[in-house]
């Protein structure tokens, strides 16, 4: 969790500690208010991020809740974002007509409605002659996650020293 700046390199976000080095009379307390800050500051991001991809897309918390996923390991707290296409199928109800299948406000031509192994209304469309060659309609998210994410960048650090002061508090208040 430690780090100089708020810069994203390798994909990965660093926050800005500095603010604890005036914490240093509590040597044994502050990791463990860090390591639980760091735990919501991580919750928070999929939280928000989540939601706000499935008012933009128009696809059910249900549907993302496995393409976002927390880490912990020891000091170090991760957010994984699963940023693969995901079928249309999630964004509404699919209706077949002569000409191909509308889902939502967006109509997919020559696309066809199957359940494939699946207890859901898949979409599907052709891709040449043989019978094998079909693949699933899909929408690209990576896209739209990155920007949502770049939007609460800024905030990561404010929200990170916010439940970094709440988690203190909770365990001075246990320590004494």
């Amino acid at each position: 969790m430690a780090g100089q700046n708020s810069l994203t390199h390798n994909n990965r976000m660093l926050l800005d500690t500095d603010f604890l080095s005036k914490y240093e009379a509590f040597a044994d307390e502050v990791p463990k208010a860090v390591q639980r800050a760091a735990t919501l500051t991580n919750r928070w991001l999929r939280t928000v991020t989540m939601t706000e991809l499935g008012y933009e897309l128009h696809i059910d918390n249900k549907a993302l809740r496995s393409r976002f996923r927390t880490y912990k390991n020891g000091k170090i707290s991760k957010l994984w974002i699963g940023v693969n296409e995901i079928g249309v199928h999630r964004t509404g109800k699919p209706v077949q007509n002569k000409l191909g299948v509308r889902v939502g406000s967006e109509f997919y031509e020559g696309a066809f409605i199957s359940q494939m192994h699946s207890d859901q209304s898949l979409v599907f469309r052709r891709t040449g002659k043989a019978r094998s060659s079909i693949e699933m309609v899909t929408v690209d998210i990576s896209e739209d996650t990155e920007n949502i994410i770049n939007n609460y960048l800024p905030d990561i650090n404010r929200k990170f020293e916010e439940f970094f002061h709440r988690e203190f508090r909770n365990v001075l208040s246990r320590a004494a």
